[in-house]
């Protein structure tokens, strides 16, 4: 055998041998405990009061982490939104697209689209996916997006491309979905839309604060 061809055996066998490693740790259960508990998220908002909904062990277990919250958040005059957070400082994993939540759920997908959210405030300059859902005769919007130590993407995939870049230059990586959603059962889409956008420039100075 040629010196050249052992060392391209070599080569091979180092790479392989990186892959299986690469391949265990993303699929590994991650145990490693969070330094920042987001049930400490602000329960009421500039008139928003919220109730707790329920999310099972099962769930739980599938995000691999207890480091999320599911709550509705109401005000005085019918206002509703209900606000999904997910954070792991070290599980890159826990963010996964809603669409899947979704379509598991029951939901039919009629819309999905990226949109921007910009608001007076010039510190908010979101880019968000906006999906139109159906459950029966009952449609639902929703807005989502990902948040990868102090940057915003609606991206899943440049998402765990920040998680990446940011971790091999010792950056902040933690990383959090927030998912923000209503039914239009009494108000039109319109409406709704009008009320989970006040929500979301609501919430947002509290986002870095609770979710750094």
């Amino acid at each position: 055998m040629k010196k050249s061809d052992k060392k391209f055996i070599v080569i091979l066998c180092v790479m392989a041998f990186s892959c299986l490693i690469s391949w265990y740790l993303y699929f590994k259960v991650y145990k490693q405990s969070d330094t920042v508990n987001i049930h400490l998220f602000p329960k009421t908002v500039k008139g928003w009061s919220s109730e707790e909904l329920i999310i099972s062990d099962y769930e739980y277990q599938i995000l691999e982490t207890d480091n999320a919250f599911s709550r509705r958040y109401k005000t005085e005059d019918g206002k509703v939104a209900d606000l999904f957070i997910v954070y792991s400082e070290n599980n890159r994993k826990v963010s996964h697209p809603p669409e899947i939540c979704f379509s598991g759920g029951g939901f039919s997908i009629t819309s999905n689209k990226t949109v921007p959210l910009k608001f007076d405030s010039a510190e908010i300059d979101l880019k968000a996916h906006r999906l139109n859902l159906q459950q029966g005769r009952f449609e639902h919007l929703a807005y989502y997006w990902f948040k990868v130590g102090n940057s915003y993407t609606a991206s899943y995939w440049k998402q765990q491309g920040l998680i990446t870049i940011k971790t091999l230059l010792g950056k902040p990586s933690s990383s959090a979905l927030i998912r923000i959603s209503a039914a239009a059962f009494k108000k039109g889409t319109p409406e709704v839309e009008a009320d989970l956008k006040e929500f979301i420039q609501d919430i947002y100075p509290y986002l870095r604060e609770y979710l750094p």
